[in-house]
Order: structure tokens, then C-alpha cells, then sequence
């Protein structure tokens, strides 16, 4: 039976070219060693060699996870988990930045009563990465939930809904790709979609330097800042402290950044409060 695909054997391509290219430095500066070649030929080769090598390591420890199932599903199930304990499972869901719809389908899959809507820019750069509508599309046909989860253009410094939209609005490993010089404006827009009361939960870079993005020094700030915008028990959580084992977990910064929009109450309701109190 055919699975939803989520596009990420590039992953996989850049691992195996760095690390190939830093075992042939390596190897091009024994051969100059052995020689006895120009001494800055050989340290090139030795530092680039070392370079690549070290990065098509240390990409594939922190990427690698994306191309395996058995690395992303029990990430999956760990975000699911982390839904459940913050959402009902009921409503209109956004995803930002949904690539192929890897965390679109899978709401729409465990929570049968959500309505998803994923939406991207889908850049051509990203089409060499398989990530586009299409492909997001045809996901969500294999996985039979066609009919709950659609997928728009949209861009995330503008979402194309109007205030209020959606009860839950999700991210996964989306906004440090968006380069802005202040990324808040993203999850003002986050804020901005979401209902009364409605939920957040965003995995990304949120701690040490990745933070720069958001004018921000430290997480605390960060949390008060997105309060300014109108939401409350606003909670960063690292991979880490949420249960995660993975590699992903260990990366820097990596955290859930979790929260919900502020309920609105209007003045009909206020003034019926305190007649009530009053003739309490």
C-alpha cells in the first residue's frame, strides 16, 4: 500500500556528497603528505577536507531524523501528544509552512473532527527539496483525508485569512527558514488568525541564537512580547523537557513554543456580570 512521501531524501543526497567530498580532501592531503607537495596545498586539502567531512556529519545528525520514519514518526506521535494535552481536537486548523503537508495530514489523520488548511509560499528552491503543493496534495489522498485537509498559497508574514480564523494554528521547522528582520511579525499573524481562545503550538528554533531573529535577548522576552499580542499561558518547552530521545531534541535551541489567544468579552457580556454580582 502506498504511504504519503514527505520529500526529504535530499537530505539524504547532501549528507552522502559532503561527507564523500571530505573523505576525498582527507585523502588528496595524505597523497600530498605522502609526496611531499606544496605545504599550502596541503593544508587546504586537510581543512576542507575536515570541513566537509565535520558538516556532512553534523547534517546528517541533525536532518538525518527528517528522511527515516523511525525517527520522524516518534516525533509525530510526540507532537500529537503536546496537541492533545492543549486542543480538543475539534475545528479549523492552519498550518504555516507546510512543505508537503507532513503535519497537516497527520492532524487531519489522528484528529477526525479538526479541518486543516496548509499553506506556502512553495519556492522553486524548495521544489529541488520535493516540497511542493502537489506533492502536499497528493499526501493527503493517500492518506484518505482529502476531503479535511487542503492546501492554499499564503505567505506567513501575511496569512490570507481574516482575524479570528482558526482555533488551532500549528509550525513545524518553518519560521528560521523565513529571513525578515524581525520575525514577531510571523507570530503576530499567528495570533492575528487565531479565535478567541483558540491554541498555538510552534516547533522551532527558540533559544540562543536563533533568537536574534525575534529582537529578543532571551526566551523570557520572547514570551512577553507574543503576551503583548494578545495571548496568554504562552509556554516554551524544549524537545527535551517534552520527552522527546532524539537527536532533533539535542539541537540548540530547539523547543515547542506553545500558548492561546486571549478571550475576547463583550460589553453585553460584562455588563450582565455585574448586574449579577450586584443582585449576588
Amino acid at each position: 500500500m502506498e504511504k504519503p512521501y514527505y520529500g526529504y531524501r535530499m537530505n539524504t543526497y547532501i549528507s552522502v556528497a559532503l561527507i564523500g567530498s571530505g573523505i576525498a580532501g582527507i585523502a588528496l592531503a595524505i597523497i600530498f603528505t605522502t609526496f611531499m607537495y606544496s605545504t599550502w596545498g596541503l593544508i587546504l586539502c586537510w581543512a576542507l577536507g575536515a570541513v566537509l567531512l565535520t558538516s556532512g556529519v553534523f547534517w546528517h545528525l541533525s536532518m538525518g531524523f527528517a528522511s527515516k520514519s523511525k525517527t520522524a514518526g516518534p516525533f509525530q506521535d510526540n507532537f500529537a501528544d503536546h496537541l492533545r494535552s492543549v486542543w480538543d481536537g475539534k475545528g479549523k486548523v492552519l498550518d504555516i509552512g507546510t512543505g508537503r503537508g507532513r503535519a497537516a495530514v497527520e492532524i487531519a489523520r489522528r484528529f477526525p473532527e479538526a479541518w486543516v488548511i496548509g499553506v506556502d509560499t512553495w519556492a522553486k528552491l524548495w521544489a529541488l527539496w520535493e516540497q511542493t503543493k502537489a506533492g502536499a496534495e497528493k499526501n493527503a489522498t493517500i492518506a484518505k483525508v482529502a476531503d479535511r485537509c487542503t492546501f492554499q498559497y499564503g505567505n506567513a508574514l501575511d496569512l490570507p485569512f481574516k482575524d479570528g480564523e482558526f482555533q488551532l494554528v500549528v509550525s513545524t521547522f518553518a519560521f528560521h527558514e523565513i529571513h525578515v528582520p524581525d520575525r514577531m511579525v510571523i507570530l503576530k499573524e499567528v495570533i492575528r488568525v487565531l479565535s478567541p481562545g483558540g491554541h498555538f503550538l510552534i516547533c522551532d528554533l527558540f533559544g540562543g541564537p536563533p533568537l536574534k531573529g525575534y529582537k529578543v535577548k532571551n526566551v523570557s522576552e520572547l514570551i512577553r512580547r507574543v503576551e503583548q499580542f494578545g495571548a496568554r499561558d504562552v509556554e516554551h518547552k524544549t524537545l527535551k523537557e517534552a520527552g522527546l530521545k532524539l537527536r532533533l531534541a539535542r539541537i540548540r535551541g530547539m523547543a515547542y513554543l506553545s500558548g492561546r489567544k486571549k478571550e475576547v468579552m463583550h460589553a453585553d457580556q460584562a455588563l450582565e456580570g455585574i448586574k449579577a454580582r450586584g443582585e449576588g
